[in-house]
């Protein structure tokens, strides 16, 4: 009997034990170390997607516009004219005409589009930076997802084994005439759900671990023999201005409104057109006569011209208002992930303590079973309450991991492209 019970208990400590609570002295500090893949192969992962590279393209595509607006869209016009004149004497001459035209831009309008060429560029690598951040959240909950479902499993094989042992305990004590044969078939029975909740969680990996694969083939699989402590947090100002002081939606938004601000300035230039120069040289009268000449043109700026004026001034003005909006939303985003990062800690320190209180309870249990004081109904019952309540502890514990890694990761901490 004093075998036995020894070995229930040993049984009871396996199951119960989180891998967390054997780890409990080692703190979470920025990179994660412990349960995140490396910087460089995060940032190689990263580089390699389209969206990124896309980002990349846009940046040359900017600098190409750049050159564009530098260079301006007037160009030069050559024009060859030859004409045959017949005098009131029947003498047939010949005159020839060649010249050179071009618009310029006045009134600072080349100053203006080279200020638009550098604003465009600035906006391309704020929004490459954007593309950079949404896709490390990206990452970071896809790579959480599959330690959720490691961790599962570990926990669901953990379960599988201790069963294994309950269920030849009860057969010897089956045997030996100390318990009645409906114990032994309840203990196989719950070692065959186990068996299927195993074969579930197997295959739940498998997905998450594949489509990680598939999205990220230059990272490592996830492993998980380490789970480190959240770190307390407090919700406060500080933690809000640290996200959002140096947001890159907000960043990206504030370009584009200049942006559309500084257009609307080109299009009310644009009013005054640009005057068309020209330089001109002429034969008449097969060659008796030569001409040179300067030629200048102003088109007459009519109301459609002041109808994109109108229009662009109210562009800038709808950028404006989606900036004020995302301001908004950005603080918003802000004051929810510091709070998540505060309340899932104290929700994982509750769920904590109710995983020690079960991992009791279910000791006390086994014990009472061991002196047949309740049955093996009531001891698998308490079993199953207290790998749930382990299991909520640690997916909370996971859980508030994420929640500090999205803080550093938004506040720019973690996985930063600056």
């Amino acid at each position: 009997m004093n075998t036995m019970y020894a070995r229930l208990s040993l049984i009871g400590l396996a199951l119960l034990s989180p891998l967390s609570y054997a780890n409990s002295g080692h703190p979470l500090a920025p990179p994660f170390a412990a349960i995140l893949p490396a910087e460089a192969q995060v940032r190689l992962a990263l580089h390699q997607l389209p969206e990124l590279r896309t980002g990349k393209l846009q940046q040359e595509l900017a600098a190409a516009q750049q050159q564009k607006l530098n260079s301006g869209s007037h160009e030069w016009q050559l024009r060859l004219a030859q004409t045959k004149r017949k005098d009131a004497a029947a003498e047939v001459t010949r005159d020839q005409e060649i010249s050179v035209e071009r618009a310029v831009r006045w009134f600072g309008k080349a100053g203006q589009d080279q200020a638009l060429g550098e604003k465009g560029k600035e906006i391309a690598r704020i929004a490459h930076a954007d593309i950079w951040h949404e896709a490390a959240r990206g990452l970071l909950t896809d790579w959480f997802d599959t330690l959720r479902a490691i961790r599962y499993r570990q926990q669901v094989e953990e379960q599988l084994v201790v069963l294994q042992e309950v269920v030849s305990i009860a057969t010897k004590r089956v045997k030996a005439g100390e318990a009645a044969r409906l114990e032994q078939q309840l203990a196989e029975t719950e070692l065959q759900r186990q068996s299927a909740l195993l074969q579930q969680a197997q295959l739940r990996e498998e997905q998450l671990l594949r489509n990680l694969q598939t999205r990220y083939p230059e990272l490592p699989a996830p492993t998980l023999t380490v789970l480190p402590q959240p770190l307390p947090a407090v919700a406060n100002s500080k933690a809000i201005e640290e996200i959002t002081e140096d947001n890159h939606e907000v960043e990206l938004l504030e370009l584009e409104a200049e942006m559309a601000r500084m257009q609307a300035s080109r299009v009310r230039a644009d009013t005054m057109p640009d005057p068309v120069l020209g330089i001109r040289a002429a034969r008449e009268r097969n060659g008796q006569d030569s001409l040179i000449g300067f030629s200048i043109s102003i088109p007459l700026s009519g109301t459609a011209r002041q109808a994109d004026a109108q229009a662009a001034v109210s562009k800038a003005g709808i950028a404006q208002a989606k900036l004020d909006q995302v301001r908004s939303k950005v603080f918003r985003d802000a004051q929810r992930v510091v709070a998540e990062r505060e309340q899932s800690y104290r929700i994982w320190q509750t769920l904590h303590n109710v995983s020690q209180q079960s991992q009791a309870q279910a000791q006390t249990m086994l014990k009472a079973y061991q002196l047949g004081e309740v049955s093996l109904t009531d001891s698998l019952q308490i079993r199953r309450n207290a790998m749930e309540a382990r299991l909520n502890a640690e997916t909370a514990q996971l859980d508030a991991l994420m929640a500090q890694a999205r803080f550093e990761l938004d506040a720019h901490h973690l996985w930063s492209i600056d």
